[in-house]
């Protein structure tokens, strides 16, 4: 879960210690306060520790608080944590933290005066002040407290977090609107936060990260929307340093839609270098402080604080697709997802569902309703399936077409069933709705909530109006026939099984040639030693090996296979978006988003697995990222000797890779006398 150090530790700098006891008296022991006496301690600690709030003293001699509270103002860790100056004014200290030229130039957050007439530090004559003192200290801490993360944690509360979709370039107005949006959402305080899509559709817009940290300084929480679409590890990992340094906590990791064709001259190389579950154990390790290597010698760096989210898409239609979805949602709760969001679709149960697959499987994850107010445009498209991943059935596109005949087209009636929602998701036990709609006011908002609010202590007599199954669509638990939602019992599974000969071959070589136990895998691995010795052999043996694999799986010759991991199917190769923890919310009815001729790979893997009675091993094991060291190398030299993913999570010791042997040099030196 996410880090949580920097919100419970107050540190005191300065050079009366009676002051640390008047801190914690101030508190009352809900927080952990720490101590410096001088300056250089002071601004170590406050490096180091990163305090939720530094309470500056008086420090001698005389100057010294002011060039402290300078560095601490002007420092690019330390600028950002709220400063709090204390003078304790009496006739054995007269002194002041800072003069009064310093105090015109002072930068704090915060400035306390206490008094006291003796030399001894009394709490009931000081009762007043330090009364003064604890409701600054504990204004600072709701300023820098995480509010999404206290409200969707708290069972008491219904988080709401409205979306906003950002436009390509820099100075329209849909990027006034949308600041706008946020400024008016600030101001009033019924929303907890506004999150903001990351190149909305695939297509280029203004940045999420950019727009997000200008929505903090208004003082309202940004969800930050990461899609793993456009960008690599590398800058993933650099884009997190920057918002967590800006103080930008909040994250929604996604796969995120294939990009469109409307990128500059045409449409854009997609990277998908990472998928969401990767994203959830990069967030993971950077809040426990993530560990690396320089120069020999190991660091480890400062623990971030981001709350990060993820999706998961219940409005699936058949059983290979659905089962898909939750064994994904276990490998991302599993890597430290802290909340969850469901795609967009209005059936009831579906939603249900997701709530009791976390409570069977002994989760606590909160989970947050998708509300999107439905015009009847939006719905046509959704229902022709030009949206990835929306679900909007013919018999709620025929409604919503008939609301659209009404004198104000359907608004009265959307904004009516978006409350509806409202009220059924906070009743059947989720923690908050996330409210979105092309054109959407903040009085629109404001008004879901409200309504909302009052149909929720009937939400039971709502939920016959969220009755959507799609055609043959498949349940994950049996029907509660009583609520119309979901028993805690699963259904059973029909789904036919695919039978491949391709598949059953590659079981059959699986069985034999890379079992680490079996006497064909002990006998090749010295084989392999002196294939990988000889660049020449290497290199003879890796082009037969790829043009089987061509004409047998669509080999794309990364180095790193996962053939084991998706059924003997591809995911390089097979898979627009390269997954290999399994499915994206895009598909449709079983068939790929962006091949709509060709079917998922994930549901092609599914009927295999089911035939063998496997299909559960989806979610057994997280696959990690490909190891692009290993493209063009040989897969099967890289699994025998211990390299890739697969030998790695079976226990095959690593073989290094020996130095350049004379054949090699002999090798390039040819190539170099060719090329002269």
């Amino acid at each position: 879960m996410s880090n949580q150090n920097q919100t419970d530790r107050i540190l005191v700098i300065a050079s009366v210690q009676d002051l640390v006891n008047m801190i914690k008296e101030a508190v009352g022991g809900s927080l952990e306060v720490t101590y410096a006496p001088n300056q250089k301690e002071g601004l170590e600690r406050a490096r180091k520790d990163l305090p939720a709030i530094i309470v500056l003293g008086y420090l001698e001699p005389q100057g010294t608080a002011f060039a402290l509270h300078r560095k601490l103002r002007e420092g690019w860790i330390t600028k950002n944590i709220p400063l709090l100056i204390v003078d304790i004014e009496s006739a054995d200290h007269p002194q002041r933290v800072l003069s009064m030229e310093e105090g015109l130039q002072m930068e704090a957050d915060e400035y306390v005066s206490l008094h006291r007439t003796d030399g001894q530090v009394s709490v009931s004559r000081l009762a007043e002040p330090i009364a003064r003192l604890k409701e600054t200290l504990h204004t600072r801490l709701r300023t820098t407290a995480n509010l999404v993360r206290e409200a969707i944690l708290d069972p008491d509360t219904f988080c709401v977090t409205w979306e906003q979709v950002p436009g390509r370039g820099a100075f329209e107005m849909q990027q006034e609107e949308l600041v706008e949006n946020a400024r008016r959402a600030a101001r009033r305080g019924r929303i907890h936060a506004v999150s903001v899509t990351d190149n909305p559709g695939g297509n280029p817009a203004i940045s999420t990260e950019i727009l997000c940290t200008e929505i903090r300084k208004l003082g309202i929480e940004p969800l930050v929307h990461l899609a793993f679409r456009d960008k690599n590890r590398n800058e993933c990992e650099s884009m997190l340093y920057g918002l967590a340094a800006l103080g930008v906590r909040n994250l929604l990791l996604l796969t995120g839609d294939y990009p469109s064709s409307g990128g500059f001259m045409g449409r854009s190389k997609p990277v998908f270098d990472l998928d969401s579950v990767h994203g959830l154990q990069l967030v993971e390790m950077m809040n426990a402080g993530m560990e690396h290597e320089a120069m020999g010698k190991k660091t480890t760096l400062a623990p971030t604080d981001f709350f990060a989210g993820t999706s998961v898409s219940p409005f699936k239609q058949s059983e290979a697709e659905l089962v898909g979805q939750y064994h994904k949602l276990k490998k991302k709760v599993d890597a430290g997802a802290d909340f969850v969001i469901t795609q967009l679709g209005y059936d009831a149960r579906k939603l249900h569902e997701v709530l009791t697959w976390l409570k069977v499987n002994g989760y606590n994850t909160p989970v947050m309703s998708n509300i999107y107010v439905l015009p009847y445009g939006a719905a046509k498209i959704m229902n022709a399936n030009q949206i990835p991943g929306c679900v909007v059935t013919d018999k709620l596109l025929e409604e919503v077409a008939q609301e659209a005949k009404a004198s104000d087209k359907g608004r009265s009636a959307r904004l009516a069933r978006a409350a509806k929602i409202y009220a059924v998701a906070k009743g059947m036990g989720c923690a908050g709705a996330h409210i979105g709609g092309h054109g959407l006011t903040y009085e629109m908002v404001e008004g879901i909530i409200d309504k909302g609010e009052e149909l929720a202590k009937d939400w039971k007599t709502l939920v016959a109006e969220f009755d959507y199954p799609q055609p043959n669509g498949f349940y994950f638990f049996e029907r509660d026939l009583k609520t119309g939602l979901n028993l805690e019992t699963p259904a059973s599974r029909p789904a036919k099984t695919g039978l491949s000969p391709v598949y059953e071959l590659s079981r059959l070589a699986h069985v034999t040639l890379f079992n680490p136990r079996s006497i064909i895998f002990k006998a090749f691995k010295p084989v392999m030693k002196r294939v990988d010795s000889s660049a020449r052999i290497e290199s003879i043996f890796g082009s037969m090996e790829h043009l089987a694999k061509v004409a047998m799986f669509g080999c794309m010759n990364c180095g790193d296979c996962s053939l084991f991991d998706v059924a003997f199917l591809c995911p390089m190769s097979q898979c627009p978006k390269n997954q290999r923890n399994g499915p994206c919310g895009g598909s449709h009815e079983g068939w790929c988003e962006v091949h709509p001729d060709k079917k998922c790979v994930w549901v092609r893997a599914y009927e295999r697995l089911k035939r063998h009675k496997e299909d559960n091993s989806i979610g057994e094991y997280t696959v990690p990222p490909c190891n692009w060291e290993l493209m063009g190398t040989p897969s099967w030299i890289n699994f025998y000797l211990g390299r890739d993913h697969t030998a790695k999570r079976l226990g095959i010791p690593p073989v290094p890779k020996k130095p350049p042997s004379v054949e090699r040099d002999k090798v390039k030196s040819d190539q170099k006398t060719a090329s002269s």
